[in-house]
């Protein structure tokens, strides 16, 4: 496994960390319930009257143990359980130096969702005694797990902090690139850049776009620039794969054809969010619409031949845009010209 393959698998882990919180702050707190009977056994090892009060208090700490989980939504919590397992899964192949440990825990998990659900369903002493048990064990090893991956992320990442008034944008094409295409698309994105700051009125010279780590084959790459230019290119990059994959290709992939600057400008609202910004529009119309059409170009050369791309941790495929389309036909993209349906080969994008 290529060491920017793991680096990627494992910055992706910690990029989820949110989603899966409330399985882990719910784990603790049952854990902890593990540890507090410690004082209880104590005493009921000592025999007499201190046996009868120990088991007294032992039961009513069991008891107690549902008020862990009563105040919070169980569809939340078994939400967060589900993708805590989908991301421990996509550590596992990448032949991680603990893969056994985490194929373990895996497995530890699956275990600990019905001892819970159960508990949850009958919540008696006798039922939270397995709970937080189980609960305890499991955190233990995800204990390890989360130093072991910090430990390798700490000696082996690339932690070019972005500053103050910069952001971080990760971008992951899954397709293989030979080296034009590969350099053409980190082209488009300097590009991209490079004319949103200029809209803007933002200095490259002050704010460049950097690259903090970058993997070739298929393209994962950590860029950090200006906040207000990079979250535009994030929100482009995403809009644009959701309206071209609504709109082309039966075989589920990106073509390299571009918009008519209308369409562009109805999926990405540029001029709107240059008045948003304060900039007076007035007069710029010519070079508001230069800029739509390399904008255009950028996007259609980054996104050429892809069937998803993942920004910032958020997958946009084919497959799921397609469905989505089946789903909820209303909330399909609509043009500020009617007539325009399908995207038009105004102008030639690089091919891979």
């Amino acid at each position: 496994m290529h060491g920017f393959e793991l680096q990627r698998h494992i910055e992706h882990f910690f990029d989820q960390h949110e989603q899966f919180q409330t399985f882990l702050t719910v784990l603790s707190e049952l854990a902890g319930h593990a540890d507090g009977m410690t004082p209880f056994l104590e005493r009921i090892t000592k025999g007499g009257q201190h046996q009868n009060d120990g088991a007294a208090y032992l039961h009513s700490h069991l008891t107690a143990v549902h008020q862990a989980t009563s105040g919070m939504s169980q569809r939340q919590f078994f939400k967060a359980l589900d993708q805590f397992q989908v991301a421990l899964s996509q550590l596992y192949p990448t032949q991680f130096v603990q893969a056994g440990l985490v194929a373990d825990i895996i497995q530890q998990v699956e275990d600990f969702s019905v001892i819970y659900d159960t508990f949850i369903t009958r919540g008696s002493a006798a039922n939270a005694l397995p709970v937080i048990l189980a609960a305890r064990a499991l955190y233990s090893r995800i204990q390890i797990l989360m130093q072991s991956v910090e430990l390798f992320d700490a000696l082996t990442g690339n932690h070019d902090i972005a500053g103050n008034a910069e952001e971080p944008l990760t971008i992951w094409l899954p397709a293989h690139f030979d080296l034009g295409s590969f350099a053409r698309r980190l082209l488009a994105m300097q590009t991209l850049y490079s004319e949103l700051c200029m809209l803007f009125s933002i200095s490259e010279s002050d704010h460049p776009l950097r690259i903090s780590k970058i993997e070739s084959g298929s393209l994962w790459a950590k860029f950090s620039g200006e906040s207000r230019i990079i979250g535009l290119i994030t929100t482009f990059i995403k809009e644009a794969a959701k309206w071209m994959y609504r709109h082309q290709t039966s075989e589920g992939k990106i073509s390299s054809v571009a918009m008519k600057i209308d369409a562009v400008d109805a999926m990405l609202g540029l001029n709107a969010r240059l008045k948003a910004a304060g900039l007076d529009t007035v007069g710029m119309e010519k070079h508001i619409e230069k800029s739509a059409f390399i904008i255009s170009r950028d996007l259609s050369t980054l996104l050429d031949g892809q069937s998803s791309v993942t920004v910032n941790s958020v997958e946009i495929s084919a497959v799921t845009e397609h469905h989505r389309q089946l789903l909820e036909p209303s909330a399909r993209p609509q043009l500020a010209n009617p007539s325009i349906t399908a995207p038009t080969t105004d102008f030639p994008i690089d091919q891979n």
